[in-house]
């Protein structure tokens, strides 16, 4: 009872908001642990949704059309020689920004193109969780009572957090981006390198995105969600003392297979306690990465993409694994979870290694 009615309105809920920016291939929501009492009905709903960008090039993203517009360019060939995308820049802007500000617009762009153009006429499934209330009246679902909440890793907050916005606000945000960037430029030498310069940041994305999945079984304590069985144990075998408490671990893989090389004693599974356990322990990970070797830097929001991570202080970390500029995915342990979205948070940390 009521299941297809709840089914419908998340399917149409979606389509209405996600439909000005994708074409929806497809929506699927399995209807859990449902409760009808007191005149009110609530479940929880395993959504998962295949989508790809209408956008048919980099530069129709309205975020990049507000970071263009801000240098005075109309589009951008990331596969251009440099220095004709230098010259370009400079063109454009040569009496308001010096060479090292140029240099520095063309390498965010090209980190920016290198990424979003893998997402063009690219589908892909994206998952959520979302929470469905709804007051009753003569056993009829009353409208207007409805309300959404999606999970996120703190509980469930609004599904509205998650909505796209309207273009200007990303066109906004991508010319905020540039007038950021622009602060913090140094040397050329600085611009021209990663923070650590043999990170691969698609390669650490690639391997988050392999080694989990969206579990729906607890592990045997029954606190997290968990299935092992999509867990990278030929390299990194599974041991007890990571049972649903493996966040860290996962992300320390990922950042490895990124190209962030062992420690030894210092970032080493298993044998850095004397470093307070940076590979496997939150805040051992956040000081190793940030404080010891600054390969870490904080970012936004906004900004973070793919191969960044996320951190809840203290608690939590996970490995952002899309950032298409309207919607943003990360991929976790404890719980596991597989290209999952994410909203604005205040309380979560950013961080990237480029």
């Amino acid at each position: 009872m009521y299941h297809e009615e709840i089914k419908n309105y998340i399917k149409e809920w979606i389509t209405k908001n996600w439909s000005l920016y994708y074409n929806i291939n497809k929506i699927d929501v399995t209807i859990e642990k449902i409760s009808i009492k007191e005149a009110k009905v609530d479940c929880i709903a395993q959504v998962s949704i295949n989508k790809v960008l209408k956008a048919k090039s980099v530069g129709e993203l309205p975020y990049i059309k507000g970071i263009l517009k801000k240098i005075n360019i109309a589009d951008y060939e990331r596969k251009l020689a440099n220095e004709l995308k230098v010259e370009k820049v400079f063109n454009a802007n040569k009496s308001s920004l010096n060479n090292n500000e140029i240099r520095k617009m063309v390498k965010l762009l090209d980190d920016k193109y290198l990424e979003l153009e893998e997402y063009i006429g690219k589908a892909y499934d994206s998952y959520i969780i979302l929470k469905f209330e709804a007051g009753l009246v003569e056993n009829i679902i009353e409208d207007k009572t409805i309300k959404l909440y999606v999970e996120q890793m703190n509980g469930f907050i609004s599904a509205n957090e998650l909505i796209p916005k309207v273009p200007q606000e990303y066109e906004d945000m991508g010319s905020k981006e540039i007038v950021s960037a622009l602060n913090v430029v140094k040397t050329e030498v600085e611009i021209s390198q990663n923070l650590y310069v043999g990170y691969d940041r698609l390669k650490a994305r690639d391997y988050a995105i392999t080694w989990t999945s969206n579990a729906s079984s607890y592990c045997p304590h029954g606190i997290a969600l968990q299935n092992t069985s999509k867990w990278n144990n030929t390299k990194w075998p599974y041991q007890s003392s990571l049972c649903h408490n493996d966040c860290a671990d996962f992300v320390s893989q990922s950042l490895n297979a990124g190209g962030i090389p062992i420690d030894p004693g210092k970032w080493e599974r298993f044998n850095d306690g004397n470093n307070n356990w940076a590979w496997t322990y939150v805040p051992g990970l956040k000081n190793y990465m940030l404080n010891q070797k600054s390969y870490w830097k904080l970012s936004t929001w906004e900004n973070a993409s793919a191969g960044g991570v996320i951190v809840i202080p203290n608690s939590h970390v996970m490995m952002i694994v899309k950032n298409d500029t309207i919607e943003r995915l990360y991929s976790a342990h404890t719980n596991d979870r597989l290209n999952y979205p994410y909203a604005k948070n205040t309380s979560w940390e950013y961080y990237v290694l480029w």
